[in-house]
């Protein structure tokens, strides 16, 4: 009996006392009975969507009428063809109540194979069109619940395996086999109601049963985890949090993919298939978790015995003992019971016993046969083929299988089945398939004659195979060898795999993905050329792989990655500029919400309503013919599709919002102008304003030159439009122009917004901990040498200049990129700060740049503002060589774009930095990339060429743009002309290519061996005076003594939440943000500009400057002279103290 000692007469046999309560009715009735008494408890959950249990049941019911109504009836076999969310639970449980027994056809699995399953199981019908097009849908209407006209030994579903004669076996599953099995699992495993259990097994596995089938039948609550969401063990980390998961049935392989500590909701874990690392318990059950690792073959239902394992674990897991009202024993080839620790066969007894195979009755006889050993009448045992012993723990021990069947990845692998198929390949006359041993797993090896086999056979297998049954490599022979029984010799073929080790010889990011690479498939890399799916990957050693780069490489790198690079080359080049942000998957359907970036534009619209820097203007001469009524009605098609156009942005008391309009025709007004005049009215077109409030935020006009030359200009405000865009606009464009359908886009914009804001949620506070210590100490301001004294207000004037690299420099560039394993950009933007810092005539300098964030494919063809910057720490020292200040920008970079998720305003905020409206906050300087082919719109009989569309402005004082087009660089600056000259800007051009053609030659070279023309030029000129520190002056609290300072003073207090403010107290010292001042003006009389309220940051000063005086008294003055000087000794504090950054090279 069950924790007593093995009988000694039977002393390799153990047999748990059979137990009352088993139930005697079917899956359907179970479930409904749950319904009936827990009708709103949710049943299945994925993300925001949810079936509570009558909803279930009610669709389900309206599936079940359709099928009898089919004339669907008990035994019956209907296919189940539904992909990974709720409507899967429908099609299961319409299909029981129905009577019918499921057939499960996973739609990831070939379709070949789909087709042949469900002919062998002769379905009548299939539900769900995911291949089967004439299949019935999921139904969202409900009907009334009648009883499942199924009795308990009535088939519940049929599910195949792997057969060793070349064809899958279909295995009969009753209601009866489900319900024991549940009794003893719940015993066992403790899946029950209330528990959230996770179901990420595909229906074609058993395991699913207990996850879906089971755990409705307990009342528990199915988190089902999407294709996407079970793809990549940091998704399936934020699926089971976001799902507040208690109970999981988790594959060992993933077991070390996930972290306990990230879970702690997780408190019930059933594991099985194959054994777990043994260092997985400890890990797992440290903290009082229950883990079980079970064991079944399908045969048995799912699982027949279970271990529960604690503590810690130095060699393999148990299986265990049966579970409740099962028997096993183990035998020797004449059916002897064999004493304990000598390995036998599995046999298997109980009530899991399933019927046998379908439509085989000779396979079945042959497998399950009479129990010799029980005297109940009629009682069968399996034969598992299974090698297992008893140890003296009275635990069984699992020890391979007695015939040529493999787990591989948890999932039983006929090794005859592969062999079947690959002979059936005319160009291959014999076929062997080993098993070959991968640190703790099984890989698989085909070896085929003759050695001219085509190299299609991978192909072909797949088309025919499940993934997992895809060998990792095929070897080409001319003969296979034999051995004294005239045998294959698959011994000298597996030993044959391991002398062939070739290696790879790669550096840097490639060299050691190779090595991770070769660990994850047991297969040696060779070349970058080598394809991650040819040498044996799949989904999980994908998995495997994308977790060790994130550990060992520190790079967030998705499993969608490892399928778009599929060579080695091509995924280190991902690797080596991935981030540390895991691209979430999209939900749809968000009402319109701003950005943080987008906030950031409004407020700096707010600040100056009179500029346009942050127009985009486009422009493309068209010739030819053009209808310019096709034209407007394709772009009111575009502005329809992409409703981010449609915006606008109202507030509410200082606080911004969108509203999206609905679909209208856009303007396009068309104007005849002479050739001569084209540039100013292209530079009045592109600096005209936009209203956020009102909307229209793109704009469009036709200048018409002649009867066939027009030009069209276009101008969207950042808010809604960035560079990438411009290739989407004209994209779209032309396809409505020829009359094309624009289809539904994937996402739209508010749900980027959305996606954005979750991801900050998860990540934004530890991201902005991160800024806040990594710019500590740095310089806030970068005030290069200027021709002209620093307008009070920001001025958002723009000029250009621009100059080509020389090819040798451009190939100098690219070829130091290659050998220091960074990018171009890189390349020049280390030189860029090393010149700033050398004309600033400081240690480091903070740059700012740019960061597309359409990291998810969804967001690919959108249109919209996805652009965030990120300031750079960029930190020179003349003994550094210019290699190794390209090796520290590459690391700042990438440092930077794994902490996305606080946005600048949000770093400027944490920061207290002084605002300043003279200049932007911590970034005055931009170093943008543009890499993308240049755009043109292609019309039928329309010769197309980009033209100037003005400049707008200038949102920073200097922006330096490389530009990569053509397969050639360029510089193009777009600068302040009130701060500096044009001979000034080409004088900064000239040393940079300079710099560049130094550099490049010599990295080598320590920094301060350069040099490069023009430094004096560049260092001669106006400079603010740096802040003189100044003592500590006693804060005395003033209280307002006008109306004017009263009314100041109650809107900062309500503002800022403070009971009291004094009038000489500091805004932004008191914790005010600048979308705070937006408030604060919305309640003052007269509404002043933002802009003033950051010129008179006091309650005293701003009383005064609205009453009519200068608002500079003595005690704003000596305000801010407190203020300049916490700030001077915090900077001179943080300086003084060594940086972990500045070590890096």
């Amino acid at each position: 009996m069950k924790g007593e000692p093995m009988p000694e007469a039977v002393p390799s046999a153990w047999m748990v006392a059979d137990r009352p309560g088993v139930p005697v009715t079917t899956v359907a009735d179970l479930i409904a009975r749950n319904a009936a008494e827990h009708p709103d408890v949710v049943a299945v959950r994925q993300w925001d969507t949810t079936l509570t249990y009558r909803e279930l049941l009610g669709r389900a019911a309206r599936l079940a009428l359709t099928l009898r109504e089919q004339g669907i009836e008990p035994e019956d076999r209907v296919g189940v063809c539904v992909g990974r969310h709720p409507g899967l639970l429908v099609a299961l449980l319409g299909t029981l109540l129905s009577g019918a027994a499921y057939v499960p056809l996973d739609p990831d699995l070939p379709e070949q194979r789909l087709i042949d399953t469900a002919a062998d199981a002769g379905v009548k019908c299939v539900v769900g069109n995911a291949v089967f097009a004439d299949g019935i849908p999921v139904p969202d209407e409900v009907a009334e619940v009648r009883p499942c006209p199924a009795l308990p030994g009535n088939a519940a579903y049929v599910i195949y395996t792997s057969g060793s004669t070349g064809r899958p076996k279909g295995v009969v599953v009753s209601h009866a086999n489900v319900a024991a099995f549940m009794t003893s699992i719940h015993e066992r495993g403790r899946i029950e109601r209330g528990d959230n259990a996770l179901a990420i097994t595909s229906i074609a596995f058993d395991v699913s049963v207990l996850e879906l089938l089971v755990g409705l039948m307990v009342g528990a609550s199915i988190q089902l985890a999407a294709e996407s969401d079970r793809a990549d063990p940091e998704r399936l980390r934020r699926f089971m949090v976001e799902h507040e998961v208690t109970w999981a049935e988790v594959p060992p392989a993933l077991l070390p993919l996930l972290s306990p500590d990230d879970l702690p909701l997780v408190r019930k874990i059933v594991t099985g298939a194959e054994a777990p690392g043994p260092e997985q318990v400890g890990r797992w059950t440290a903290d009082g978790r229950r883990l079980m690792n079970g064991y079944g073959p399908t045969e048995t239902t799912v699982a027949v015995t279970g271990f529960p394992a604690t503590g810690q674990w130095s060699t393999p897991i148990p299986i265990g003992q049966p579970m409740l009202n099962h028997r096993v024993y183990v035998v020797d080839e004449n059916f002897a019971l064999v004493p304990r620790g000598v390995p036998g066969e599995l046999l298997i007894g109980g009530p899991g016993v399933t019927r046998g195979y379908l439509g085989a009755p000779g396979l079945t006889a042959g497998v399950f046969v009479p129990d010799p050993f029980g005297d109940e009448p009629g009682a069968r045992l399996y034969r598992s083929g299974d090698l297992v012993s008893w140890g003296e723990d009275g635990q069984l021990r699992f020890h391979g299988r007695v015939d040529r069947q493999v787990k591989v990845r948890g999932q039983r692998v006929e090794l005859g089945e592969i062999e079947s198929v690959l002979r059936g390949h005319p160009g291959v006359t014999h076929a062997v398939v080993a098993a070959v041993p991968v640190r703790d797993e099984v890989s698989l090896a085909a070896f085929v004659t003759p050695a001219t086999a085509p190299d299609d056979l991978r192909d072909y297998l797949g088309e025919r195979l499940p993934a997992v049954m895809v060998p990792s490599r095929i070897e080409r022979l001319d003969a296979l060898p034999l051995n004294s029984s005239d045998k294959v010799d698959v011994a000298a073929l597996v030993a044959g795999l391991a002398q062939d080790d070739g290696v790879v010889d790669l550096e840097g990011v490639p060299g050691d993905l190779a090595a991770l690479w070769s660990e994850v498939l047991g297969v040696p890399a060779r070349s970058a050329e080598d394809d991650f799916f040819v040498h044996g990957g799949h989904s999980l050693a994908a998995m495997r792989l994308v977790a060790a780069v994130r550990f060992r490489l520190r790079r967030d790198i998705a499993v969608e990655d490892v399928f778009a690079a599929r060579t080695l080359g091509a995924f280190a080049e991902r690797v080596a500029m991935a981030d540390e942000v895991t691209g979430a998957d999209i939900e749809t359907g968000h009402p319109p919400a701003l950005s943080a970036a987008q906030r950031r534009l409004w407020f700096l619209d707010q600040l100056a309503p009179d500029a346009a820097a942050y127009n985009i203007a486009l422009a493309q001469r068209l010739r030819g013919p053009l209808d310019v009524g096709a034209l407007s009605r394709a772009l009111t098609q575009v502005v329809a599709r992409h409703d981010v156009l449609r915006w606008r942005v109202p507030h509410d008391g200082g606080r911004p919002y969108a509203v999206v309009d609905p679909p209208a025709d856009l303007p396009l007004p068309v104007e005849d102008i002479e050739p001569g005049a084209l540039a100013d009215r292209l530079h009045t077109e592109a600096i005209g304003r936009f209203d956020l409030a009102t909307g229209n935020l793109l704009r469009a006009r036709l200048l018409r030159l002649a009867e066939d030359d027009h030009v069209l200009a276009l101008t969207a405000h950042h808010a809604v439009f960035d560079g990438w865009s411009e290739r989407i606009l004209y994209q779209d464009l032309a396809a409505a122009y020829a009359g094309d359908t624009l289809g539904p886009l994937p996402a739209a914009f508010a749900d980027y917004v959305a996606w954005r804001d979750e991801r900050e949620s998860r990540r934004g506070k530890d991201d902005l901990s991160w800024w806040t210590t990594h710019l500590d100490g740095a310089p806030t301001v970068l005030d290069l040498p200027r021709d002209h004294p620093r307008p009070a207000e920001q001025s958002y004037a723009g000029a250009f200049a621009g100059t080509e690299l020389s090819a040798a420099t451009d190939a100098g560039i690219r070829s130091l990129a290659a050998e220091l394993g960074a990018t171009p950009s890189t390349v020049v933007l280390a030189a860029f700060g090393d010149l700033l810092r050398r004309v600033a005539g400081r240690d480091e300098v903070v740059i700012g740049a740019p960061v597309a964030d359409r990291r998810h494919a969804a967001f690919a063809d959108l249109i919209g503002f996805f652009v965030d910057i990120v300031p750079l720490r960029l930190v020179s020292a003349d003994p550094r060589t210019f290699a190794e200040q390209v090796a520290a920008c590459r690391d700042e970079l990438f440092d930077a774009l794994a902490h996305p998720d606080a946005p600048l305003e949000r770093v400027v905020d944490a920061l207290s930095l002084p605002r300043d409206p003279s200049r932007g906050a911590l970034v005055q300087v931009l170093f943008n990339v543009f890499n993308f082919a240049q755009s043109t719109v292609e019309l039928p009989g329309i010769e197309a060429e980009m033209v100037p569309a003005g400049l707008p402005g200038s949102p920073f004082d200097l922006t330096t743009y490389l530009v990569e087009r053509d397969g050639r660089m360029r510089f193009e600056l777009v600068y302040n002309p009130d701060l500096y000259t044009a001979s000034r800007v080409e004088a900064l051009l000239e040393a940079l290519v300079h710099l560049l053609d130094e550099a490049v030659a010599r990295p080598g070279a320590a920094l301060g061996t350069f040099t490069p023309p023009n430094l004096d030029l560049l260092r001669d000129g106006l400079v603010e005076a740096q802040p003189v520190p100044l003592s500590e002056l006693p804060v005395h609290v003033v209280p307002p003594a006008t109306d004017t300072e009263r009314t100041v003073a109650a809107a900062w207090a309500g503002v800022l939440g403070k009971p009291s403010v004094g009038v000489t107290q500091n805004f932004f010292d008191m914790g005010g943000t600048s979308m705070d001042l937006v408030s604060v003006a919305e309640q003052l009389p007269g509404k002043p500009r933002v802009v003033d309220l950051f010129r008179f940051p006091t309650v005293r000063a701003l009383a005064e400057f609205l009453d009519g005086r200068d608002g500079t008294s003595s005690a704003l003055t000596k305000a801010a002279q407190r203020g300049a000087a916490r700030r001077e000794r915090a900077q001179r504090r943080t300086a003084r103290q060594p940086r972990r950054q500045e070590g890096r090279s």
